[in-house]
């Protein structure tokens, strides 16, 4: 790895990457709970039941005394908080939704808060966003997973990782050529997603060169751009793990990144709320972590079979208590019991958004739609636009090799499981406009459902 001058830091990645090191290592009681995770992972189902409800009872006591949201809502439903003695009884609250959130956020502040909470937003991919509070708790537990999902993947505390995500790098630093700057509070090389192209994909693997990070982490479409511009110029950059989020992972976007990195990809998945949390483990499936939230799941009569809905109850933030919170994300669930020895609920695979959904004339929703580009090598980006109920548009950013053949194979394939009643159009794009995280959705659908 190349030794770290001043060249390669700016100031201000540096001092905010203190203000996190200083929120999450000092000031949070994360090793409070890295010693509960290392030991908690392997509790029997009953214990980790029995944990979730201590928690449970404590938080809607909480709530029903200090957050003036649920002090009402519960007296307008009748319900008091010794009347949930059992996970079950967490039906008695009412659902949660976003804009009851968005339109009434401090009525979701308890008054026992303190006055520096940590501030954070949702993305706003699909509306306003949301304000969101969290205590050092809250804070201190997320480090900790976090730090145990690296651990999984092979990590140790201290291995220097890049990002690629939405982060911002000042101008001055995009004007030197440099699409990255090292963070070296945290350790972290932070590479800019926003500006990933053809023309700079070589300045990034440049960097990873000579930094020689153990891991990235990142969002899908990013890493996967880069790993398939890496191989078709027969590059690869060995690596411990990947580490994926944010976005939906497709199965051909994992092949391609595992090929490029010579190493697993371990896709986890969160939210801005942190209401529900699923981690991979080290062999390869997607666990719920059952100590940092509650999860339910809805069946919604046009999702597919064995798919539902998350709502989550948040067990570690009593500054902005979020009870059966509906996210609107769609998981598959998983029978059985994994390899690796833990108790923790399994899912299949993170489905994605209820807006990642097509809807059908008939009023069914189609979701899950990666497979449409399995075996189909030439694509750079793509996106599934749905601006009305009889119209589907693929929009792709095709790399030189893509040809009129593929965009056909696609569109067969999108036509086999949308089914008629759909007209079907491709769009060759020059790029897919990204979030303000820097994101790229793959389902964009303007019908209301």
């Amino acid at each position: 790895m190349k030794k770290m001058g001043i060249s390669d830091l700016d100031m201000g990645i540096t001092l905010n990457g203190v203000k996190h090191a200083v929120s999450k290592r000092i000031l949070s009681p994360w090793k409070k709970y890295q010693r509960l995770l290392k030991h908690s992972q392997w509790w029997s189902l009953s214990a980790l039941k029995d944990y979730q409800l201590e928690q449970l009872k404590r938080l809607v006591h909480h709530a029903y005394q200090h957050v003036p949201y649920y002090h009402g809502t519960m007296q307008v439903f009748n319900v008091q908080p010794e009347d949930i003695r059992t996970l079950d009884d967490l039906a008695l609250m009412p659902f949660v939704e976003k804009d009851m959130v968005r339109q009434r956020s401090r009525d979701f502040l308890s008054t026992r808060a303190l006055p520096f909470l940590y501030k954070c937003h949702t993305s706003g991919t699909t509306g306003t966003p949301l304000t969101l509070y969290r205590d050092f708790n809250n804070i201190g537990f997320e480090y900790a997973m976090l730090s145990r999902q690296r651990q999984w993947a092979g990590l140790k505390p201290g291995d220097l990782y890049a990002t690629l995500k939405g982060e911002l790098l000042p101008g001055r630093v995009i004007n030197r050529g440099h699409y990255w700057s090292m963070n070296a509070a945290e350790h972290k090389l932070v590479m800019s997603s926003y500006h990933l192209s053809e023309a700079t994909a070589h300045r990034y693997i440049e960097a990873l060169s000579t930094y020689q990070p153990e891991a990235i982490d990142g969002y899908p479409s990013s890493i996967y751009a880069l790993a398939k511009f890496m191989l078709e110029r027969n590059i690869k950059i060995p690596m411990k793990a990947i580490l994926t989020s944010s976005e939906t992972l497709v199965p051909e976007q994992k092949s391609i990144i595992e090929t490029a990195f010579n190493c697993y990809v371990y896709d986890y998945y969160g939210m801005a709320e942190r209401v529900a949390a699923i981690h991979t483990c080290e062999r390869g499936r997607y666990h719920i972590v059952p100590e940092y939230s509650i999860l339910e799941f809805m069946r919604h009569p046009n999702l597919a079979e064995n798919h539902f809905e998350i709502v989550g109850t948040a067990l570690n933030n009593i500054a902005m208590p979020l009870i059966r919170y509906r996210m609107g994300d769609i998981v598959q669930l998983a029978e059985g019991t994994c390899e690796c020895g833990r108790n923790y609920p399994m899912v299949d695979g993170i489905i994605g958004r209820m807006d990642d959904y097509v809807v059908t004339p008939s009023g069914k929703m189609v979701g899950r739609l990666d497979h449409i580009f399995k075996g189909v090598q030439n694509l750079i980006q793509a996106q599934i636009y749905q601006p009305e109920t009889g119209v589907i548009i693929l929009r792709v950013v095709p790399d030189k090799s893509f040809s009129k053949q593929d965009g056909d194979l696609i569109l067969e394939k999108l036509y086999d499981r949308v089914g008629d009643g759909i007209r079907f159009e491709i769009e060759n794009v020059p790029f897919i406009p990204r979030t303000s995280r820097g994101k790229i959705k793959s389902v964009v659908s303007e019908v209301v459902f």
